[in-house]
């Protein structure tokens, strides 16, 4: 019999005398000789607002079953299997909470259940094996799971898709004899495309945090992401029944692969990119997608182009061009090199310098009343490790294989690299008809929660965000008192 899980809910109060307010606190209790916290992660279920938060030490994953209010219902201990070394994937029901597992190959993979209703915790033998396929990419929504494959020779893309009742399928996508191009002229493979040099391995980054879907009244919130995820040449974007991989590699065009998994089918679309004419080797050019809508930056050393598609019509329907030796078209906006704030004109010309010498990215936030858009880069190589500065030793009982995909916890990922790298880049506002404004630049979550952790001198390695009642919800193991603490920013 399992003992009661000591809980203590504290709201509306204050933390390490700050003002932020502090709304659960679960006291880590299971193993009282543990003072080593490896990982952890909570979901939201959206289907009975129940909160499920999971634990791991060296030996053991702890769940813990509350209720919106932090209040205890149930709490559950599995033992670790050393065969298995990070989650790839989740789906839940009311009661049941199913993680996929792989091997630090990520070729074997396994299931691990809670049944907070039958109160046991078990494997469950999944016999797939991923031979001569590469695990690009995780899509979590709730009552499903598609783990995304690439098989390298043929350049064929598989979809396994696992669903919360305990059945699976697989899809495969034929893009072999798919004209895709490596410049304006030379044809390629998707598996040429998808080759990242800088990680030497298949990679493609998820922009969107897609535990979003679960919850209506966050249904079609896009997540916020440093200008460094931005530069990545692939990344994915996902709906209920559909996945769009977006190919930048190439610096002529953007080159749309979509996937419809209710009629397996597929098709591409190709977008002249600003400055088409200039050469490949005097510009930087990428793009992000936001709904139908597609923004599509170029940067040579004295101008930054950004055009706006529809890709409902294939119509351009807004094209601007910023030059080096000009004033911005904007009063309020945010410039940042190297991490400083910056507003002089050889600063500016600095920027784009920067821009043209790096991996140039994109970035586009809808708001109610327009668009946020933030255009920057980093220098090759920057970020060389992928986990930015987390040890995935500690962290592999519970975060993915590979952290740097984005499996699973997008969200901390995403605060590392705000809290580790000295970023570069430019931030303004545009209306609903795409023309610039003068409002003011509003300071993201993820800032909010960094100047937080620094006040209170937070240890952040064992540390998960999510999101709960429109707040960002950042959750954090507490060395000290043996105890792990929910903060609402």
């Amino acid at each position: 019999m399992i003992k009661k899980l000591p809980l203590v809910l504290i709201l509306f109060c204050s933390c390490f005398g700050f003002s932020q307010e502090m709304i659960g606190e679960i006291e880590h209790s299971l193993k009282e000789t543990s003072k080593k916290v490896r990982g952890s992660l909570t979901i939201v279920n959206h289907k009975n607002n129940d909160i499920a938060t999971f634990i791991s030490d060296q030996y053991n994953i702890y769940g813990y079953l509350t209720n919106a209010e932090f209040e205890p219902k149930n709490e559950l201990t599995l033992p670790r299997n050393s065969k298995f070394s990070g989650i790839v994937g989740k789906t839940f029901t009311e009661d049941t909470y199913t993680f996929i597992v792989s091997n630090k190959h990520l070729k074997s993979f396994d299931l691990i259940k809670f049944d907070f209703k039958k109160d046991t915790a078990y494997y469950k033998n999944d016999r797939f094996y991923s031979k001569g396929m590469t695990l690009l990419q995780t899509v979590n929504m709730g009552d499903k799971s598609h783990l995304l494959f690439l098989k390298q020779k043929t350049s064929e893309l598989v979809v396994k898709t696992y669903f919360n009742n305990g059945s699976s399928t697989l899809k495969k996508f034929n893009i072999k004899n798919v004209k895709l191009f490596l410049n304006d002229t030379i044809e390629t493979t998707l598996s040429k495309l998808l080759y990242n040099v800088l990680y030497n391995d298949y990679t493609i980054t998820k922009l969107h945090s897609l535990e979003y879907q679960t919850s209506e009244l966050e249904k079609d919130k896009l997540q916020h992401i440093p200008i460094e995820s931005a530069t990545d040449f692939t990344k994915l974007y996902a709906s209920e029944n559909n996945i769009k991989i977006v190919l930048d590699k190439n610096k002529f065009y953007t080159q749309i692969l979509s996937l419809d998994l209710k009629k397996e089918s597929f098709s591409l679309q190709k977008i002249k990119k600003p400055f088409f004419e200039i050469p490949s080797t005097k510009k930087t050019t990428n793009s992000f997608l936001v709904k139908n809508l597609l923004f599509a930056a170029s940067c040579t050393k004295d101008e930054l182009k950004i055009d706006v598609h529809n890709l409902e019509n294939d119509q351009l329907i807004k094209s601007y061009t910023i030059a080096s030796n000009t004033s911005f078209p904007f009063k309020n906006y945010k410039m940042l090199l190297d991490g400083e704030k910056k507003s002089s004109q050889k600063s500016k010309k600095k920027f784009f310098r920067t821009l043209l010498f790096s991996d140039i990215g994109i970035f586009v936030e809808e708001l109610s009343d327009g668009f946020t858009i933030t255009v920057g880069g980093k220098k090759p190589a920057t970020l060389d490790n992928p986990t930015m500065g987390v040890n995935m030793t500690d962290n592999a009982a519970l975060y993915s294989v590979n952290n740097y995909r984005g499996f699973l916890d997008p969200h901390s990922y995403i605060l590392n690299v705000y809290r580790n790298v000295e970023s570069t880049f430019l931030t303004y506002l545009v209306d609903k008809e795409l023309n610039i404004t003068n409002s003011k630049v509003q300071e993201n979550i993820y800032h909010k929660i960094n100047r937080h952790i620094k006040k209170a001198k937070l240890n952040t390695n064992q540390s998960h965000l999510f999101r709960l009642n429109q707040k960002t919800i950042y959750s954090y193991y507490d060395r000290q008192n043996n105890s792990y603490k929910f903060l609402a920013f």
